[in-house]
């Protein structure tokens, strides 16, 4: 008895002692500082502070910093970090586009039209408006978005003493020019708000404040980490580059660069100076936005190179912390969410909008869902984005698993003023300016208006009003001017100068996923203001002024991953139409027949080199056809001078075609980097006056070869080409997007 005792009073002293040593440990706080792009450094040093056994007690950071050191924060490892920010799609990540595939099949071609966008107010009754200019270039929703769906679980007020690792954060108020120190409330919110760089990302609107990037004013925030309980502080910094300084003295880039340094610049010295080690990774031939893969790999090697350069110092200040140099343990907090992937709902509700609209949200994703994956509540905010209507979405969860799921929705105050520009040799230069209008808060319906300026202008005016879950119908008007050459195996027919006037209703449209339904009728009327006979067929003569009325069934299948050069998915588009010239019959017969068919599936051999078939095709079944609703192939893009016209790469002009067309486009397209692609496309094209002897017709084969560069204000594209058809080379060159 007296044995076990003994022992029992040996633990409890022994027990007693190491508590007490804990207690008396120093408190470790790390300091992360901003620098964009620099700040994944900060991953590879704090991979070297678990290898060296040091407890971080509290963390803090600006920016970059407040990224990566509220993730730590949170319970994440410094390599799950670093692997979540390897697969990161940064230059989607930093921007507010949309994955093609979370886009509504209508818009999905549309959005790359743009070069700029800016928001102006329009309003009817004060008979007034302005134009805007917009608070960040980015909203910020993608990078939000990511920011939601790793800290699951820490969507509600909290403190952040409560997270695994105490953290705090830095941003400004812009409104009344103080630091703000975020240590409490939304961990996602205070994360954004300490990164959104002024013109960048627009500010986080907090209460009564507009927060901006906390780098302006306290880019290194030791007095924070301090204020928190650090005894010992590890400091992250990137100095300044003064042999580039020195390079740019008297430039623009001078005074860009030095400007954020007028604020901030006593209080970074006075934090330097209270940092106990201090950790400066070799970054400075690194620039802020270099968010691309290479670079971010170099970036955490430098962090961690920086860091081991600083391990006997990190040795030595791990064995100060204790009184006799024992080793302390690290005992951070755990994430319970860290390892939930997927989560049980309990309901779902939708924030910033009307009770009676929460409808046309279901339109794009189901409010009935009792579980969800982190990765679908990402699908499922980004089609709410993408549907045009709102200027933030978010999302909350509210409770313990199961969750209460709460979107958060901003309706669009502002429409937005888009322009885009065009060149290429054909048409030379064109612009286009295209607004969206709403006419009240109400998200039914909607005025789209598009005006192109070029050789071959036209002015789109759209109405639309949507219904329920899937429908949407409206009023469509179109006027066309072009001026346009018709070949017939590479001799002018024609020189047509049409102005088409058009007139579409849209009974129905309807939506399932990727798949689109259209029933619509219409009116065109074509006027010929210039029809010159052509040598080489002199019984040619000028077309008379024609009005028709048509019919038309539209189906699409769309789930490509981008609309140039895809590498994924699948598009199938068909069209069955009727043309009269009483609303029954054309020329006092059967209306005029025509099916339409249009496919092509990317075929990825590796992550480089992708083959995508194509078949277009088109038979129109009457005999006698109107011209202008006779088979056109040749040009860049389909319909891209009149609507049934199909594209032939590397061809020199339209070529008129008989009734029933075929045509087959196989391109070998190969991506040497993300923005340079090379391709070839070899094409077969035949045609007959029946479908039955289609392939018994003539034949034409082509070829076309080609550079695409995608800039910011588009692909810049360089080609040669050769037609059969038209038996002649092509040279093409044109910068930007087609519209």
């Amino acid at each position: 008895m007296k044995k076990v005792l003994s022992i029992f009073l040996i633990t409890c002293c022994l027990t007693a002692t190491l508590a007490g040593q804990e207690l008396q440990r120093k408190k470790v706080g790390v300091v992360l500082s901003g620098g964009g792009a620099k700040g994944f450094a900060h991953v590879g040093v704090l991979r070297v502070l678990e290898e060296a056994g040091i407890p971080i007690d509290f963390i803090a950071g600006t920016s970059m910093g407040a990224v990566v050191g509220g993730l730590y924060a949170a319970g994440y490892s410094s390599h799950m970090i670093d692997s979540l920010v390897k697969v990161q799609d940064w230059s989607y990540l930093m921007r507010d586009d949309i994955y093609r595939k979370n886009q509504h099949v209508f818009m999905r071609d549309r959005r790359e039209r743009y070069l700029i966008s800016l928001p102006y107010q329009l309003q009817f009754r004060g008979k007034r408006g302005k134009v805007t200019l917009p608070p960040g270039v980015y909203e910020g929703q993608n990078i939000y978005a990511l920011f939601l769906k790793l800290t699951a679980g820490y969507h509600q007020n909290i403190d952040f003493d409560q997270l695994p690792i105490p953290f705090g954060c830095v941003a400004a108020d812009v409104r009344t020019g103080r630091e703000v120190v975020l240590r409490e409330g939304n961990l996602p919110e205070a994360i954004r708000a300490s990164m959104a760089i002024p013109g960048v990302f627009t500010p986080v609107e907090k209460d009564s404040m507009l927060l901006i990037d906390g780098g302006v004013i306290n880019n290194f925030p030791v007095d924070l980490v301090r204020e928190m309980g650090a005894d010992l502080v590890i400091g992250v910094i990137f100095p300044p580059d003064r042999e580039q300084i020195e390079k740019q003295k008297g430039s623009i880039n001078e005074v860009t660069g030095q400007l954020w340094n007028f604020i901030g610049q006593g209080k970074l010295r006075r934090n330097m100076a209270d940092t106990d080690l201090l950790i400066t990774p070799d970054v400075n031939s690194f620039g802020m936005l270099e968010f691309q893969r290479p670079a971010i790999d170099t970036i955490i090697s430098r962090g961690r190179e920086a860091a081991e350069g600083k391990w006997k110092e990190l040795i030595e200040l791990k064995e100060s912390l204790t009184p006799d140099g024992s080793i302390p343990v690290a005992k951070p907090g755990k994430n319970p969410y860290l390892g939930l992937d997927t989560l049980r709902i309990n309901t779902i509700r939708i924030e910033g909008i009307p009770q009676q609209e929460t409808s046309h949200i279901a339109r794009w994703i189901d409010l009935q869902k009792q579980s969800v994956t982190r990765e679908e509540l990402d699908r499922m905010t980004a089609r709410i984005y993408g549907s045009g209507w709102f200027s933030k979405v978010s999302y909350r969860l509210e409770g313990e698993n199961p969750f209460d799921l709460v979107f958060m929705v901003e309706v669009k105050e502002s429409n937005n003023l888009n322009l885009g520009i065009y060149f290429d040799t054909n048409d030379m230069a064109a612009i286009l300016a295209n607004t969206t209008i709403r006419l009240n808060t109400s998200l039914n319906s909607l005025f789209d208006l598009s005006a192109r300026l070029s050789r071959n202008p036209y002015l789109m005016i759209d109405y639309s009003i949507n219904k329920g879950i899937f429908y949407r119908g409206g009023l469509n008007y179109t006027i066309s001017s072009n001026d346009i050459s018709i070949y017939r195996r590479g001799d002018i027919i024609h020189n047509l100068g049409i102005t088409r006037n058009a007139l579409d209703l849209v009974f129905s449209e309807f939506y399932f996923g990727n798949i689109m339904l259209q029933l619509k009728g219409g009116m065109e009327h074509f006027h010929f203001f210039k029809a010159l006979q052509s040598r080489s067929d002199p019984r040619q003569t000028e077309p008379d002024n024609q009005l028709f009325f048509s019919y038309r069934l539209n189906g699409v299948y769309d789930n490509l991953n981008r609309i140039n050069f895809p590498t994924s998915g699948l598009y199938f588009a068909f069209q069955y139409s009727l043309h009269t010239d009483n609303f029954v019959g054309m020329r006092n017969n059967t209306p005029l027949s025509v099916l339409k068919m249009d496919f092509y599936k990317p075929l990825p051999v590796n992550d480089k080199f992708c083959i995508t078939p194509r078949i277009n095709a088109r038979y129109v079944m009457n005999d006698s056809v109107p011209y202008m609703y006779r088979n056109i192939v040749g040009g860049k893009f389909d319909g891209q001078y009149l609507q049934q016209q199909i594209s032939l790469q590397g061809s020199a002009g339209m070529e008129l075609m008989q009734n029933a067309l075929l045509a087959a486009d196989l391109m070998l397209h190969y991506r040497f980097s993300a923005k340079s692609h090379l391709y070839t496309n070899i094409n077969f094209t035949t045609d007959s006056g029946r479908l039955q002897t289609l392939f018994k017709g003539d034949a034409y084969t082509g070829v076309n070869v080609g550079y695409s560069s995608l800039t910011v204000a588009g692909p810049l594209r360089v080609e040669l080409g050769y037609s059969g058809l038209s038996r002649k080379f092509h040279p093409f060159v044109s910068f930007g997007y087609f519209f």
